[in-house]
């Protein structure tokens, strides 16, 4: 656990204690206080590994509804006069929690609704 703890640069009484807190809820069949339930989860066994994960902006979840042609509309499913939205700022097909979040899905879009919006934009500014 030392090697570890020291690998990821983490304090080694930290992370031994977050492995016996995980032990613990796991016995009780309990629920942590970021709302994980450890019920029926297999025991934590050697060797361990980890990977530092860092806080990035990169997509948001549920943002601006849009129509089939990108034009971000209203409450009453009406296109509000040119706006569109693609990427993070258009609601996807992830849908509105990070559970539905699939890797690529602002990509696809961002792509996608992209071109359908500047087609759309052209089409009304034509």
């Amino acid at each position: 656990m030392d090697s570890l703890a020291a690998a990821a640069k983490l304090p080694a009484d930290a992370l031994a204690e977050t492995c016996r807190s995980v032990d613990t809820l796991k016995a009780a069949n309990a629920i942590d206080a970021f709302g994980r339930a450890w019920s029926g989860k297999p025991a934590l066994r050697t060797p361990f590994h980890a990977v530092r994960v860092t806080g990035a902006l990169f997509h948001t979840q549920g943002g601006l509804v849009v129509g089939s042609a990108a034009r971000v509309v209203d409450r009453t499913g009406e296109p509000l006069p040119n706006l569109f939205a693609a990427g993070g700022a258009a609601c996807g097909v992830s849908g509105r929690s990070a559970a539905g979040y699939l890797s690529g899905n602002g990509l696809l879009t961002a792509v996608a609704y992209g071109f359908i919006a500047g087609a759309e934009a052209a089409r009304l500014a034509g």
